[in-house]
């Protein structure tokens, strides 16, 4: 199955972006067709419906972070955030942090309850997966990018992807019909423009200073 280059569609670009004089740079986007992205270590074989995927004319692109196979498409509210640290820095506590920020928005201004870190890197609505992340990271690098399912058609995750190699606990085996959920299946009936408005004017006025304060991150953040 051929893996096409994945920056125009999920924009891995931003990461080159980053430097000493801008080192945190972020996008909030929403994806403009129905693609299927995997995670850097993954074979395509182990986890897509290839002849899905062709019958339907669906692109298949790898990412440069990990993670799990996901399936993108408009409905979903994309985050793309790329920093340079200034000491190491662990995966989990990224992953925490900017989850808990995702978390914390979303309750204050929209009041969605019930929503938890799950996982290593998922966010939940109750027991199932709302948002999924990864993260590309080097010694100068710190790329995170998540997906926030608020309106998609899920049936679209089904018929694209194998049940997958490798999955978190909290999954307990559930096909991806019983284990996915978006904000609107689940009685939240959010604009995603406003939503998308909401997060840019978060991020650009908190989320840069919480990651500095909290990780030391930004070695001429101001």
């Amino acid at each position: 199955m051929q893996v096409e280059n994945p920056s125009a569609l999920i924009r891995d670009d931003l990461m080159h972006q980053v430097s000493e004089s801008n080192p945190f740079v972020w996008s909030v986007w929403q994806p403009e067709r129905l693609l299927v992205v995997l995670g850097n270590a993954q074979q395509a074989e182990n986890e897509v419906d290839g002849v899905a995927c062709a019958a339907a004319g669906v692109p298949v692109v790898k990412r440069r972070g990990g993670g799990g196979a996901v399936v993108l498409m408009p409905g979903f509210l994309c985050f793309s955030l790329a920093f340079r640290p200034a000491a190491d820095v662990a995966p989990r506590r990224i992953f925490e942090l900017i989850n808990t920020f995702i978390i914390d928005v979303l309750a204050r201004n929209f009041a969605v309850r019930s929503l938890q870190q799950a996982g290593i890197s998922d966010i939940a609505l109750g027991d199932r997966k709302i948002l999924g992340c990864s993260l590309f990271k080097s010694r100068r690098l710190v790329f995170y990018q998540g997906s926030l399912s608020v309106d998609p058609k899920l049936d679209w995750i089904d018929r694209l992807l194998l049940h997958p190699s490798r999955e978190p606990d909290y999954r307990a085996g559930r096909p991806h019909r019983d284990f996915l959920t978006s904000l609107h299946r689940s009685g939240y009936a959010i604009d995603l423009q406003q939503l998308k408005t909401v997060f840019e004017s978060e991020i650009e006025r908190d989320l840069g200073r919480i990651l500095a304060n909290s990780l030391d991150i930004f070695s001429n953040f101001v």
